[in-house]
This record gives C-alpha cells, structure tokens and sequence, in this order.
C-alpha cells in the first residue's frame, strides 16, 4: 500500500472522482492506474482482463501484485475485486454496500482514515494537500490524501453469503517488518521505516472497523512454479472455443484420460489434429481451461508441459493458501 507519486491537489481530485462511489462492475475505476504519470514503475505495472471481472481492465502495479492477483483470480469463491483502492479521509459505508445480491444495513461502515489515526496517534504522518478556499485565513485549507491499497477480493462464503478480505501486498514477509540490522540507520531512514509500519497498521485498522481482515502477503510466499502456471493458464482461460460443448467434454474427459494413464497430452493433439478433426488451438484451450477451471487437477507445484505427462494433483493450492482468503485468522 502507498501513494505511489507525491500526492497533488490534482491527483486527490482524481481519486474523489475515481472512487467517490467504487461498484463492483465494469465502472469500477482504480485510484491509480497502470499508465505512465501514475503507476509508480510503469515497467512493472500491467493490467488484465478476467472472466471474473468483466468488462474493465484490472490495473496492477507491480510484478509482485500480479502474482497474488491470478492467485485470487483463480480461486472459485471469488466473486469480485477492487483494485488500487483508496483508504478515503472520512466514514464510507462498506465496500459491499453496493454489491449485487448484499443487504446494505447487515454490513458496518468504513470510519475513514483521519479517524483511524487519531485513535493510533498517526495524524501528523497522514500525508496532505493544500487547496485554494477563499474563506479560510490565508485563503487556503488542508487536505489530507489517502492512501492506496493493493487487493480487496469480495469472496462467497460456503453459506452463500459473501464477505471482503483486504491483501496488502509486498515483496517479501521481511518488508512488513522493522528491520533488525546492527547498521546504524539515518533519521530520514528510522522515519521513513517508521512511516511504513504506521501504513501498514493504519490499512488493517481502516478495514477491520468494517470487520474486513487484511492479510500482509508476502508474494516471495508463493511457490514459484505455481506462480508461472497460473500465469499460463491465465493467458488461456477467456479464449474463445470454436467447438460445441458436447464435444469440448468429450475432449476434456479425453485429457483426463491422459492425466490417469501418464500419456503427454501433445499425443493426443498430434493424433487430432492430424485427423483433421480439431485444431491446436482449440485443443489447448480446452487443456489449459480445464486445469484452470479445477475440472482437470493437475499438480500445479510441477510445470506444466504438454509434451511430457501431467502430474496428478497432490496438494491443493487452494489448501496451502486457504488462510489467505479465509474471513477470520
């Protein structure tokens, strides 16, 4: 969670606009976004377009959040994401008040930042703006400017109702942590250091006054070949299938044949496609969908490779991260 650029009168009057009401749709506009100017390395920013969230791009702005984003994408329970957004100044109501299907009154309000620091005694860190107001001495007021946060999925729960978990996103576990060195730090350092950990419990205090948990997840945290299959499956699984849904099945069960008995699944393509029957394309679609969508479950702590045998699933990532998307520790 942060700022990403100095914050600017310009850039909180962006966010107000942005993010005066977020929905859970296709309006849904992120406090910042992936594009030069307003991501803080636009190298490393990317947007994606999900089944789960249509009709908008989902904004991303860094690797490491890009990691744990296709982990929450994958998981069936979800049912919806804000990104990149704002911890505002003052009260909102929670962030599901306005999702399809959820009572409004059962849900408690978010009490807005200023309050969360005066009740930690963080005012004087909050970061601020000036903006010109005729009436006041010196014609002008102080502004303070939210934060950003990273990941807020909307989550079905197994009695159908739904809830949000807030990620906070960083690199490693070791940067939600006061470093323990024997270097002797700088005052601009201890205070910047400082000003991190006060953000990061600010954030989880914003959303736990709503009964939202916020999970410090550190991306380094997920497996590394996991991370490399789901970012393949992800590029797979929106694809349009130019085959009928009977015969997609008949293909699927045809792979999971291929799982049970070690057989590559680049034999079976060699064999239909040269029988003219279907193309590579629509072959691997149905492959890779199939893993994504859990109907096939293959290992994913193994890459994936089409050309030698799929491993049978032995641990559920869904299992190994569950505390991730669970609504209480």
């Amino acid at each position: 969670m942060g700022t990403a650029r100095a914050p600017s009168l310009k850039r909180l009057t962006t966010i107000l606009k942005r993010q005066a009401n977020p929905g859970w749709g296709s309006d849904y506009k992120p406090a910042i976004q992936a594009v030069r100017g307003e991501a803080p390395n636009v190298s490393h920013a990317l947007t994606l377009n999900a089944n789960k969230v249509p009709g908008r791009e989902i904004h991303l702005l860094s690797l490491q959040e890009s990691f744990a984003a296709l982990l929450g994408l994958y998981h069936p329970n979800v049912a919806g994401l804000q990104e990149q957004r704002a911890l505002m100044p003052g009260w909102r109501p929670h962030p599901l008040h306005n999702f399809p299907g959820v009572i409004a009154g059962e849900l408690s309000p978010l009490r807005g930042l200023i309050d969360v620091a005066q009740r930690l005694d963080y005012v004087d860190i909050l970061p601020r703006v000036w903006a010109p107001d005729a009436g006041r001495e010196g014609g002008r007021r102080e502004l303070v400017f939210p934060y950003v946060g990273d990941l807020l999925w909307a989550i079905r729960s197994k009695r159908g109702s739904y809830y949000c978990v807030n990620w906070s996103v960083k690199d490693s576990e070791i940067a939600f942590k006061r470093p323990l060195t024997t270097e002797r730090l700088t005052r601009a350092q201890e205070q910047h250091q400082t000003s991190v950990l006060a953000r990061h419990e600010m954030e989880c205090t914003y959303y736990a006054d709503a009964g939202i948990r916020t999970v410090l997840l550190a991306a380094d945290g997920i497996d590394e070949d996991v991370r490399s299959n789901l970012r393949h499956l992800f590029l797979h699984h929106g694809r349009i299938v130019e085959l009928p849904d009977d015969e997609q099945a008949e293909l699927l069960s045809r792979f999971q044949h291929c799982l049970e008995t070690g057989v590559p699944p680049s034999e079976l393509i060699v064999r239909l496609t040269g029988a003219g029957k279907y193309s590579v394309e629509d072959c691997k679609n149905v492959l890779f969908q199939g893993i994504w969508f859990r109907k096939l479950r293959v290992d994913l702590f193994r890459p994936i490779l089409i050309d030698r045998p799929l491993e049978p699933e032995t641990q559920d990532v869904l299992v190994r991260y569950a505390n991730w998307f669970s609504e209480s520790p």
